[in-house]
């Protein structure tokens, strides 16, 4: 991990730093434009959407009625969110800077919080480690089941017709999991899918939109990274922290000034440079990425 944290350069110190820092600085007409296409959604009005990830084809079916419902604890997750497409390309790429530090490898396990319905993050990190969790509220995860097992991998033996089997989308190393940020136990669920001893990488894609998911998403990622800070393996090395990792599109200063402040208060922070993003990340795009570790107590 040290190496990973080198390379990344000068670690955020405090919030008024880190906001006024000119490459995640606002461009308030840049901004303005961003927020009137969609809110940051790829094409909310779509039912079915044709993205390429990596070089790979994907199908990703949609709810527009769901978003456009009143639905109580909101309807975000129905939608494609662009900032998922382009973190879904940055993580497939070979020369991810996770990979060639070692931070993720054939044996890691991660968790995403809030997948929302694509199953794109998942589905191209499944095939370089050894376990991904995708969670989000319970009503996502029907189509985020359906997504994910339409756009499976054609493996040799098997034909296009058996590759949206419903009946074995969970084969392999993908697994759904409902999880509330605001009500559930984060200790409980972890113990509950087998991850007591945490996991090597939480991410999130553009999660923090309003103010209220603020403390809930935060916490969340406290909770998540803390059960790999407090596992003890005897006469083992002590496993590597938890490493998290946010992805999101600039759009409300005032939010993004709120997750800041708060997130430096509980983890170690750096803004991930345009050395080690693609072209779709880096300065300018109205992206940004940033990784935190857990701080010491």
């Amino acid at each position: 991990m040290e190496g990973l944290l080198a390379a990344l350069g000068h670690e955020i110190q405090d919030a008024d730093e880190g906001k006024s820092t000119e490459h995640i600085h606002f461009d308030l007409r840049r901004s303005r434009s961003r927020r009137v296409i969609n809110l940051g959604m790829v094409d909310p009005k779509a039912e079915e959407l044709d993205l390429c990830i990596a070089g790979r084809d994907f199908t990703i079916k949609q709810s527009p009625g769901v978003l456009q419902s009143k639905r109580e604890g909101g309807t975000t997750g129905a939608a494609v969110w662009r900032a998922c497409v382009v973190f879904a390309e940055w993580i497939a790429t070979p020369k991810n800077c996770l990979f060639q530090h070692g931070l993720l490898e054939p044996n890691s396990v991660a968790i995403e919080l809030g997948s929302g319905i694509s199953g794109l993050v998942p589905s191209v990190l499944s095939l370089r480690v050894k376990r991904i969790l995708a969670t989000d509220q319970q009503y996502a995860l029907k189509l985020l089941q359906e997504n994910i097992a339409t756009n499976r991998p054609v493996s040799k033996g098997r034909s296009s017709s058996q590759k949206a089997s419903k009946a074995n989308w969970g084969a392999g190393n993908i697994e759904l999991a409902a999880l509330d940020w605001e009500t559930d136990d984060i200790a409980a669920f972890l113990r509950r899918y087998g991850l007591e001893d945490g996991v090597d990488v939480v991410m999130a894609c553009d999660c923090i939109y309003n103010y209220a998911l603020i403390d809930p998403l935060v916490q969340t990622c406290v909770d998540v990274c803390k059960a790999r800070s407090a596992c003890k393996v005897s006469n083992q090395t002590p496993p590597k922290p938890s490493m998290c990792i946010i992805a999101q599109q600039l759009r409300q200063p005032d939010v993004f000034e709120q997750w800041l402040e708060m997130f430096l208060v509980h983890f170690r922070v750096w803004r991930v440079p345009d050395k080690m993003l693609t072209e779709a990340l880096r300065e300018g795009s109205g992206f940004v990425l940033h990784i935190g570790v857990l701080r010491e107590r």
